[in-house]
């Protein structure tokens, strides 16, 4: 690897640190959130799945833009918008600054994950790229073992109304450092002068379309009329993009859903299969963690505790991931994916017989496996699901496969907390909220099965080769 590759690689890592350690503390912050500043149910819900919203639907112009006009300036502007982001969120006295810097902050997100998913995509290829990814994997699982630790030792040392706002600011400091990195690690692309296409009135519309499914999850009391007219016009709303989608790519230009991606069998499948494996994830981990801390009154220094030998089994899963896939191919994310749906069922069956501390331990023994799931699933998930995409292309493939997941993810936590709070986060409405995980899951593992999936081989025939030549040289 040159040094200029390493730099960019070190960019990414930093980006991707630090973006995943507040995914990683957010939810430890739910209840003293809640209580300090007297929020409704609804008010939680949007301020757990808010950031994910606009993190996806940053996704794609940000990912266009940086295929266009190169990645350093995005890069450095969405850092600077995460970190106002999280700062608002920080001060916020009430539930609109406080989800309004969710927001923000989700939107700073997206913009840096397009360019660190468009840097690998660019710099890396074959074996490399892999290897790339499972560094960003790891990176991830370096923030789930910090970050709930110090989220954890916040809100045991320092009062429960000034820790909250502590934690929305722990990622603070690596993004400062990140940007530093980045102006200094990212080289600085000249302006190709081109006009891109970003789409801004289909994403628009799918994020209304996104928030128009969601409400009636965060407002059960949504009957009747109200429910039929939100129906009506998701209907609407569906068809127009449609139509627009269409006109769009007939003036020349390229549309959100761009066709030489959504006709690809095997790139439209790998979508679906890490939409639904990455709501399904990170609503169990969301639901499992503000249910101990609400309703068995676990410290959540003691939760973040737990959380460490998962993280630790994702990271060395994560690690081996080529060597896996150099001998099963893309059906080693069907492996993966039939194990964290077993653990997803066994967590929800745990609910029906334990309780308090015994369910806490069991859970926390099952959610090992999981790591292991998750470090095995997602660096061979998004090589495969990416190798489908063409090279002029990188930029808006990787992005959209993030803004599939992350609007995903949207659903999936509102959906879940919804569930656990409708009434008030007992051990039935859990078991409930997980067992909706486990169908998710369990629908990605039947469609990972479809042959479009693994139909190209190339990359793990690379992979392979490049195995061989590392153990010969060892």
């Amino acid at each position: 690897m040159t040094r200029s590759a390493q730099a960019a690689l070190w960019c990414c890592l930093g980006a991707g640190f630090s973006t995943l350690l507040d995914s990683a503390v957010v939810a430890f912050t739910a209840p003293a959130v809640q209580a300090d500043l007297h929020l409704a149910d609804a008010h939680v819900q949007w301020f757990l799945a808010s950031y994910s919203l606009t993190f996806g639907l940053g996704l794609a112009p940000a990912g266009r833009i940086g295929d266009a006009f190169g990645r350093r300036t995005p890069f450095v502007a969405g850092l600077l918008l995460f970190l106002a982001g999280a700062v608002l969120s920080a001060v916020a006295p009430g539930a609109l600054p406080l989800i309004g810097g969710r927001l923000v902050q989700g939107l700073g997100a997206g913009i840096i994950s397009a360019q660190v998913l468009g840097v690998i995509q660019d710099v890396f290829t074959g074996p490399e790229r892999l290897r790339a990814l499972a560094r960003y994997t790891g990176a991830g699982a370096l923030a789930a073992i910090a970050g709930p630790l110090l989220a954890g030792a916040a809100l045991w040392v320092l009062p429960e109304g000034i820790a909250w706002r502590v934690v929305l600011l722990l990622p603070v400091p690596f993004v400062v450092g990140t940007i530093v990195l980045g102006l200094r690690g990212l080289p600085r692309s000249p302006s190709t002068g081109r006009v891109t296409a970003l789409d801004l009135p289909g994403i628009a519309v799918l994020g209304a379309l996104v928030v128009l499914v969601t409400l009636p999850v965060i407002e059960p009391g949504l009957r009747g009329p109200g429910l039929a007219g939100v129906l009506v016009v998701c209907a609407l709303l569906t068809a127009g993009l449609f139509w627009w989608e269409r006109i769009y790519a007939r003036r020349g230009k390229l549309p959100l859903f761009a066709p030489a991606l959504v006709r690809s069998p095997g790139y439209v499948t790998g979508n679906l299969v890490a939409l639904l494996w990455f709501g399904a994830g990170l609503a169990f981990t969301t639901v499992k963690t503000v249910y101990f801390l609400q309703a068995c009154d676990i410290a959540a220094l003691v939760i973040a505790a737990a959380l460490i030998p998962s993280a630790v089994a994702r990271l060395v899963s994560a690690g081996r991931g080529q060597q896996l896939f150099a001998r099963y191919g893309p059906a080693l994310v069907t492996y993966g994916l039939v194990l964290q749906t077993a653990c997803l069922a066994l967590s929800a069956a745990a609910t029906l017989i334990t309780d308090g501390w015994a369910l806490f331990a069991a859970l926390s023994a099952i959610q090992v496996l999981a790591g292991v799931s998750g470090g095995v699933v997602e660096p061979p998930l998004r090589a495969v699901t990416l190798g489908f995409a063409p090279s002029s292309l990188h930029g808006v493939a990787a992005s959209f496969l993030q803004l599939t997941q992350r609007l995903s993810a949207t659903f999936c936590i509102a959906l879940g907390t919804g569930v656990l709070l409708a009434t008030g986060a007992t051990t039935g409405s859990l078991g409930r909220a997980v067992l909706l995980c486990a169908l998710a899951s369990l629908v990605a593992t039947a469609v990972s099965f479809a042959p479009a999936f693994r139909a190209d081989q190339r990359s793990r025939a690379e992979i392979a080769a490049a195995t061989s030549a590392t153990a010969a040289s060892r």
